[in-house]
């Protein structure tokens, strides 16, 4: 059964990876390959603050700057053979948690940082012989959260080598070793988000609850989960009202009622089209889903700010044409305004 298993997923994944490629024009595994510069996708707003990684010539850094994208200042830079990348804020805006990786996407290794937001205090918070692909803070600032890959490898000859065998864990911010919290072992989980009152855990996933057949592999749906913390094994899948397509960065809002996303609004490109991912938000408490941007181009991480009014994210301006582009946005809740915000790092930012 579980070579059969095996066998369908190397076809559903041939599959997935000539869909994928037609559908990015072939782009996207040169963009991986190098550091283009500019800003990385993900990032963090607290307070008045906002947090990211950006590129200059190859070299990535992590810097801090007022929410408009004024008063840019670095915070860190990567090391030789390394990038640093998903910074965030802890609850109390003081400190910075972020990621290192090598630039060698042959070695799997990670490890996790933390400073000041001065710049001051860096220390190394933990390095195992793993793949952190993400890590957020709990509520209470004492716990972090994260995404751990246990094998880097590919699954089909036309796709590259990446990390697969995820789970979630913590680890103490005081230190010490990690707790494992599911034994999910899943093909891939993305887009860690802890809800305001620390009790769940959402993260995006395949839904191969029902799946048994080469077609249902194929057919298989990346869907938001929640995680209780009480009980990690009794994951659901969140119903999102109306959307049929897959489902990328979430984002739960620090009053718990709403949370953001992106999804694909033309699932049939024409030839020389490609997939447009646009911003999306949930009502909790009805279970209602908005479209808020109308883009035409690719609307990555989001971040809310923390009166739940504000929506932060991406935009990547050549997706599917080339190196990614991306650019700071902001969209009201309701979807009335969307701005884009000029962030302009220099030198002196060093």
């Amino acid at each position: 059964m579980q070579r059969k298993r095996k066998a369908i997923l190397f076809v559903a994944v041939v599959l997935f990876g000539l869909f994928v490629l037609w559908g990015l024009g072939f782009t996207q595994e040169k963009t991986r390959r190098g550091v283009p510069d500019g800003f990385f996708e993900d990032f963090d707003v607290k307070g008045r603050k906002a947090v990211f990684a950006y590129s200059s010539e190859g070299n990535v850094g992590i810097y801090i700057s007022d929410i408009e994208g004024k008063n840019v200042k670095l915070l860190t830079e990567a090391g030789k053979d390394e990038n640093v990348h998903h910074p965030v804020f802890s609850p109390d805006g003081k400190t910075v948690l972020y990621l290192a990786t090598p630039k060698n996407r042959e070695e799997m290794r990670s490890a996790l940082y933390l400073i000041n937001t001065d710049g001051s205090g860096k220390r190394k918070l933990y390095s195992p012989d793993s793949l952190i692909t993400e890590a957020v803070f709990a509520p209470d600032g004492k716990t972090i959260y994260m995404l751990k890959a246990e094998t880097f490898k590919n699954y089909s000859p036309i796709a590259r080598q990446d990390a697969h065998d995820f789970d979630i864990y913590s680890l103490p911010v005081s230190g010490g070793e990690p707790k494992r919290i599911t034994q999910l072992k899943d093909y891939m989980l993305q887009s860690l988000s802890v809800s305001p009152d620390g009790k769940d855990i959402y993260v995006t996933k395949s839904d191969n609850r029902n799946s048994k057949t080469a077609e249902d592999i194929f057919a298989e749906k990346h869907k938001i989960f929640r995680i209780p913390l009480t009980h990690p094994e009794k994951l659901e899948a969140v119903t999102t009202k109306g959307i049929t397509e897959d489902i990328f960065n979430i984002s739960v809002s620090p009053d718990n009622r709403w949370i953001a996303f992106n999804t694909i609004v033309n699932p049939h490109p024409g030839r020389n089209e490609v997939f447009q991912y646009e911003l999306h938000v949930m009502d909790r408490k009805t279970g209602e889903v908005r479209r808020l941007t109308y883009l035409k181009k690719y609307t990555g991480a989001a971040v809310f700010d923390e009166q739940s009014k504000w929506i932060y994210f991406m935009v990547d301006q050549k997706f599917g044409r080339g190196q990614p582009v991306y650019e700071w946005y902001r969209a009201t809740i309701d979807g009335e305004e969307v701005e884009r915000i000029a962030v302009v790092v220099t030198s002196q930012g060093k």
